[in-house]
Protein backbone atom coordinates (compact mmCIF):
# COMPACT_ATOMS: atom_id res chain seq x y z
CA UNK A 1 0.00 0.00 0.00
CA UNK A 2 2.74 2.42 0.94
CA UNK A 3 4.72 1.62 -2.21
CA UNK A 4 1.59 2.22 -4.31
CA UNK A 5 1.16 5.67 -2.85
CA UNK A 6 4.79 6.46 -3.67
CA UNK A 7 4.33 5.30 -7.25
CA UNK A 8 1.26 7.53 -7.64
CA UNK A 9 3.11 10.45 -6.11
CA UNK A 10 6.03 10.13 -8.51
CA UNK A 11 3.65 9.59 -11.42
CA UNK A 12 1.94 12.89 -10.57
CA UNK A 13 5.30 14.68 -10.55
CA UNK A 14 6.28 13.06 -13.86
CA UNK A 15 2.96 14.16 -15.40
CA UNK A 16 3.55 17.74 -14.26
CA UNK A 17 6.97 17.66 -15.88
CA UNK A 18 5.57 16.26 -19.13
CA UNK A 19 2.84 18.91 -19.09
CA UNK A 20 5.41 21.68 -18.88
CA UNK A 21 7.43 20.24 -21.77
CA UNK A 22 4.35 20.04 -24.02
CA UNK A 23 3.25 23.49 -22.82
CA UNK A 24 6.61 25.02 -23.70
CA UNK A 25 7.33 23.20 -26.96
CA UNK A 26 3.94 22.20 -28.34
CA UNK A 27 3.05 18.70 -29.45
CA UNK A 28 5.16 18.48 -32.65
CA UNK A 29 8.09 20.23 -30.98
CA UNK A 30 8.25 17.67 -28.18
CA UNK A 31 10.18 14.44 -28.68
CA UNK A 32 10.07 11.32 -26.56
CA UNK A 33 13.64 12.12 -25.49
CA UNK A 34 12.49 15.55 -24.30
CA UNK A 35 9.81 13.87 -22.23
CA UNK A 36 11.91 11.10 -20.71
CA UNK A 37 14.67 13.56 -19.83
CA UNK A 38 12.26 15.95 -18.11
CA UNK A 39 10.38 13.15 -16.37
CA UNK A 40 13.51 11.31 -15.28
CA UNK A 41 12.32 7.97 -16.65
CA UNK A 42 13.16 5.73 -19.61
CA UNK A 43 10.88 5.04 -22.57
CA UNK A 44 9.58 1.66 -21.33
CA UNK A 45 8.59 3.29 -18.03
CA UNK A 46 6.85 6.12 -19.90
CA UNK A 47 4.86 3.65 -22.01
CA UNK A 48 4.02 1.55 -18.96
CA UNK A 49 2.80 4.47 -16.86
CA UNK A 50 1.22 6.77 -19.47
CA UNK A 51 0.84 4.94 -22.79
CA UNK A 52 2.20 6.52 -25.96
CA UNK A 53 3.05 10.17 -26.64
CA UNK A 54 -0.51 11.07 -27.64
CA UNK A 55 -2.01 9.50 -24.52
CA UNK A 56 0.51 11.31 -22.35
CA UNK A 57 -0.33 14.57 -24.13
CA UNK A 58 -4.06 14.11 -23.45
CA UNK A 59 -3.30 13.36 -19.79
CA UNK A 60 -1.11 16.47 -19.66
CA UNK A 61 -3.95 18.60 -21.06
CA UNK A 62 -6.41 17.26 -18.49
CA UNK A 63 -3.84 17.85 -15.77
CA UNK A 64 -3.39 21.44 -16.95
CA UNK A 65 -7.13 22.13 -16.90
CA UNK A 66 -7.41 20.88 -13.31
CA UNK A 67 -4.31 22.70 -12.02
CA UNK A 68 -4.22 25.88 -14.09
CA UNK A 69 -7.59 26.22 -15.80
CA UNK A 70 -10.68 25.79 -13.64
CA UNK A 71 -9.26 27.78 -10.72
CA UNK A 72 -9.89 31.11 -12.46
CA UNK A 73 -13.67 30.60 -12.60
CA UNK A 74 -14.01 31.16 -8.84
CA UNK A 75 -13.63 34.89 -9.53
CA UNK A 76 -16.79 34.89 -11.64
CA UNK A 77 -18.97 33.75 -8.76
CA UNK A 78 -17.61 36.07 -6.06
CA UNK A 79 -20.58 37.50 -4.14
CA UNK A 80 -18.90 40.74 -3.05
CA UNK A 81 -18.18 42.23 -6.50
CA UNK A 82 -20.17 43.64 -9.40
CA UNK A 83 -20.17 41.85 -12.77
CA UNK A 84 -17.52 44.06 -14.35
CA UNK A 85 -15.15 43.57 -11.41
CA UNK A 86 -15.71 39.80 -11.43
CA UNK A 87 -14.90 39.51 -15.13
CA UNK A 88 -11.87 41.74 -14.65
CA UNK A 89 -10.64 39.57 -11.75
CA UNK A 90 -11.22 36.42 -13.81
CA UNK A 91 -9.16 37.70 -16.73
CA UNK A 92 -6.50 39.16 -14.41
CA UNK A 93 -6.12 35.78 -12.76
CA UNK A 94 -5.51 34.27 -16.20
CA UNK A 95 -3.07 37.09 -17.05
CA UNK A 96 -1.11 36.41 -13.87
CA UNK A 97 -0.87 32.74 -14.76
CA UNK A 98 0.21 33.24 -18.39
CA UNK A 99 2.95 35.67 -17.29
CA UNK A 100 4.13 33.63 -14.30
CA UNK A 101 7.93 33.30 -14.68
CA UNK A 102 7.79 29.91 -12.96
CA UNK A 103 5.58 28.50 -15.75
CA UNK A 104 6.32 27.99 -19.47
CA UNK A 105 4.36 31.10 -20.48
CA UNK A 106 1.00 31.58 -22.14
CA UNK A 107 -1.80 29.02 -21.88
CA UNK A 108 -1.20 25.36 -22.70
CA UNK A 109 -4.71 24.99 -24.15
CA UNK A 110 -4.22 28.08 -26.32
CA UNK A 111 -0.86 26.79 -27.57
CA UNK A 112 -2.53 23.47 -28.40
CA UNK A 113 -5.50 25.15 -30.08
CA UNK A 114 -3.16 27.14 -32.33
CA UNK A 115 -1.62 23.86 -33.48
CA UNK A 116 -4.99 22.45 -34.56
CA UNK A 117 -4.76 24.24 -37.90
CA UNK A 118 -2.09 21.84 -39.05
CA UNK A 119 -1.99 18.07 -39.24
CA UNK A 120 0.55 17.74 -36.44
CA UNK A 121 -2.00 16.90 -33.70
CA UNK A 122 -3.41 13.34 -33.79
CA UNK A 123 -7.18 12.97 -34.08
CA UNK A 124 -7.93 11.86 -30.51
CA UNK A 125 -5.76 14.61 -29.06
CA UNK A 126 -7.49 17.16 -31.31
CA UNK A 127 -10.84 16.04 -29.95
CA UNK A 128 -9.56 16.53 -26.40
CA UNK A 129 -8.60 20.12 -27.21
CA UNK A 130 -11.95 20.80 -28.92
CA UNK A 131 -13.80 19.39 -25.92
CA UNK A 132 -11.87 21.55 -23.42
CA UNK A 133 -12.69 24.68 -25.43
CA UNK A 134 -16.33 23.67 -25.79
CA UNK A 135 -16.64 23.11 -22.04
CA UNK A 136 -15.13 26.54 -21.38
CA UNK A 137 -17.45 28.20 -23.88
CA UNK A 138 -20.48 26.39 -22.41
CA UNK A 139 -19.54 27.41 -18.87
CA UNK A 140 -19.12 31.05 -19.88
CA UNK A 141 -22.40 30.99 -21.81
CA UNK A 142 -24.21 29.62 -18.78
CA UNK A 143 -22.54 32.28 -16.63
CA UNK A 144 -23.82 35.10 -18.85
CA UNK A 145 -27.27 33.48 -19.05
CA UNK A 146 -27.43 33.52 -15.25
CA UNK A 147 -26.21 37.11 -15.01
CA UNK A 148 -28.89 38.22 -17.49
CA UNK A 149 -31.65 36.32 -15.70
CA UNK A 150 -30.63 37.91 -12.39
CA UNK A 151 -30.64 41.40 -13.92
CA UNK A 152 -26.91 41.96 -13.56
CA UNK A 153 -26.37 42.32 -17.30
CA UNK A 154 -28.38 44.05 -19.98
CA UNK A 155 -26.99 43.47 -23.44
CA UNK A 156 -28.21 43.13 -27.00
CA UNK A 157 -25.52 40.50 -27.48
CA UNK A 158 -26.33 36.88 -26.75
CA UNK A 159 -24.71 34.96 -23.89
CA UNK A 160 -22.98 32.73 -26.47
CA UNK A 161 -21.50 35.76 -28.24
CA UNK A 162 -20.26 37.19 -24.93
CA UNK A 163 -18.75 33.80 -24.08
CA UNK A 164 -16.88 33.81 -27.41
CA UNK A 165 -15.69 37.34 -26.67
CA UNK A 166 -14.23 36.36 -23.29
CA UNK A 167 -12.68 33.20 -24.76
CA UNK A 168 -11.08 35.32 -27.49
CA UNK A 169 -9.68 37.63 -24.81
CA UNK A 170 -8.25 34.66 -22.92
CA UNK A 171 -6.49 33.39 -26.04
CA UNK A 172 -5.31 36.90 -26.89
CA UNK A 173 -3.80 37.36 -23.44
CA UNK A 174 -1.99 34.05 -23.84
CA UNK A 175 -0.53 34.94 -27.23
CA UNK A 176 0.52 38.37 -25.98
CA UNK A 177 2.24 36.77 -22.98
CA UNK A 178 4.10 34.29 -25.20
CA UNK A 179 5.18 37.28 -27.26
CA UNK A 180 6.70 38.96 -24.20
CA UNK A 181 3.90 41.25 -22.98
CA UNK A 182 4.13 42.13 -19.29
CA UNK A 183 1.41 41.63 -16.70
CA UNK A 184 0.98 45.43 -16.55
CA UNK A 185 0.31 45.54 -20.29
CA UNK A 186 -2.18 42.70 -20.07
CA UNK A 187 -4.01 44.38 -17.20
CA UNK A 188 -4.39 47.52 -19.34
CA UNK A 189 -5.92 45.43 -22.13
CA UNK A 190 -8.28 43.77 -19.65
CA UNK A 191 -9.42 47.12 -18.27
CA UNK A 192 -10.29 48.46 -21.72
CA UNK A 193 -11.92 45.18 -22.75
CA UNK A 194 -14.20 44.88 -19.71
CA UNK A 195 -15.43 48.48 -19.49
CA UNK A 196 -18.58 47.47 -21.40
CA UNK A 197 -19.85 45.21 -18.61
Amino acid sequence: MKAGRHRNFYKDIALDQAMEVFWRNGYPGTSLSDLTTAMGINKPSLYSAFGNKEQLYKSALDNYVQKHGVIHAEHLIAVDKCLSDRIQCYLTSIAEMVTDPNLPGGCFVCVSTCELGSSCIPTDASQTIFKINEVTKHSLTEFFNKEMSEGNLTSERSPAMLANYILSLQFGLSVMARNGASLTELKEIIKVSTDQF
